[in-house]
């Protein structure tokens, strides 16, 4: 039994030594990572004017130059309205359909990705209007 023991415990540290390691080699230490992301960057929440809703933005590097940039909404959990987000624009982007958030859909993102994305984007601007 014993044997056995032995035998399975320097087969597996055999096999681990033979898997490539998964850390990240770096030539200096000041080196960073430029390759795509893997997650987005979101800024803080904000709140709209009248307050039923706020909003954030986000950003993720695809790689070569080219950017992704979210636009995410949340309704308030207090509101029973519903909101029709319309005329959504990212600098000289706009994007051709509507969202709408309301009870029981209180979430809505939006993504812009083209090849004149950078990281300096430009400015959201959209309209926002009641729906009965």
């Amino acid at each position: 039994m014993n044997y056995f023991a032995l035998f399975f415990f320097v087969s597996s540290t055999l096999c681990a030594m033979g898997m490539p390691p998964t850390v990240r080699h770096y030539e200096s230490s000041k080196e960073t990572f430029t390759g795509p992301d893997q997650t987005i960057t979101w800024r803080p929440w904000k709140k709209s004017p009248d307050g039923d809703f706020r909003f954030r933005t986000g950003d993720r590097y695809l790689g070569h130059g080219e950017w992704e940039h979210y636009l995410g909404f949340e309704q308030s959990p207090a509101s029973s309205k519903a909101i029709k987000l319309s005329m959504i624009r990212l600098g000289s982007a706009s994007l051709k359909e509507d969202v709408m958030i309301r009870p029981g859909l209180r979430y809505a993102i939006v993504k812009v990705t083209n090849d004149a994305m950078t990281a300096h984007k430009g400015v959201w601007s959209w309209t926002a209007q009641e729906v009965d």
